[in-house]
């Protein structure tokens, strides 16, 4: 079967390490079979689009990169406070009065459980 558009003429252009890297994760997470495919679609989607549309979208990305990490931080932040909560109740729990049978404990427990919400 012959094709009928065939690809035999070459672009080649040097990238740095990190740079390189960040085509191959945007590579990835676009599901392309290789970085050839991706870069190869991503330029030829750069001459269908108007120029002024790719600085407005960069700005967009990097805003939302930006709305992400602060998602992550504040996820953080989150996590580390339920985790604090959680030892806190712990120590509620071990701090209580042995005295009386265990229903009696856990009783107060459910209460006092139920008084904090």
């Amino acid at each position: 079967m012959s094709v009928i558009n065939p690809r035999n003429k070459l672009v080649n252009f040097r990238l740095s390490e990190s740079e390189f890297d960040r085509l191959r994760s945007a590579c990835l997470r676009q599901g392309a079979r290789s970085v050839s495919e991706y870069a190869r679609a991503s330029v030829l989607r750069g001459l269908e689009e108007p120029a002024s549309a790719v600085p407005a979208a960069y700005g967009r990305l990097s805003m939302l990169d930006q709305k992400v990490a602060e998602l992550e931080i504040r996820m953080e932040q989150l996590l580390r406070l339920i985790g604090a909560a959680g030892r806190t109740l712990m120590t509620q729990v071990v701090a209580l009065p042995l005295a009386g049978d265990a229903a009696d404990l856990a009783s107060r427990f459910g209460k006092e459980q139920q008084a904090s919400r």
